[in-house]
């Protein structure tokens, strides 16, 4: 489907490509567009769009996300660990469950108002990202630096102090209270 190796300001819609192969996007919207168990391969995103679409299972090799936004839509089972940096991708609404995220400078990134669920984050630079509206559900958080993270709106997450740096790190209640379950006591 896609003819040349560029793209610049062009909306995509309903498509349904499985194979991408050095392709450049600049500043490109994809709107209800279905790359589930797709391969990207060295593919560039920069200040793109993604609305609606499904990448459940798409499996990414050297690909760089720059300025990228993913809006709506369904990203099962990704590991963005071989993606090249600059990495740097908002998900608004999304469900990103069963991601690996891994060896990543995430700083700043936004997490908004998406399902989270048995990800992975592990040896992460997340040094000011916000999880604003999040559930966490049965992610890990490991050896990741967390500094000046916030989580004030998020549910569900279990982050072990031992193995996270989490100094001035923005929590809430009743939240926070998961950090009791990583103690060695009973509560009554």
């Amino acid at each position: 489907m896609f003819n040349t190796n560029d793209y610049w300001e062009e909306e995509f819609i309903e498509y349904d490509d499985k194979n991408l192969d050095s392709i450049y996007f600049d500043n490109c919207t994809f709107v209800k567009c279905n790359f589930s168990k797709g391969n990207f391969y060295a593919c560039k995103f920069t200040e793109c769009k993604f609305i609606d679409c499904d990448l459940s299972l798409c499996l990414l090799k050297s690909c760089t996300f720059n300025d990228v936004t993913f809006k709506n839509s369904k990203l099962l089972g990704i590991s963005w660990s071989s993606c090249v940096e600059p990495f740097d991708v908002v998900f608004d609404s999304c469900n990103i469950s069963q991601n690996s995220f891994h060896l990543l400078d995430l700083r700043q990134m936004k997490f908004i108002n998406s399902l989270i669920k048995d990800t992975g984050f592990e040896e992460c630079n997340l040094e000011h990202a916000l999880f604003d509206k999040c559930n966490l559900e049965q992610t890990v958080f490991l050896n990741n630096n967390l500094k000046k993270s916030n989580f004030e709106t998020s549910k569900n997450y279990l982050i072990d102090p031992k193995y996270n740096d989490i100094q001035k790190a923005q929590f809430s209640l009743p939240e926070a209270l998961s950090f009791l379950n990583l103690l060695p006591i009973k509560i009554k």
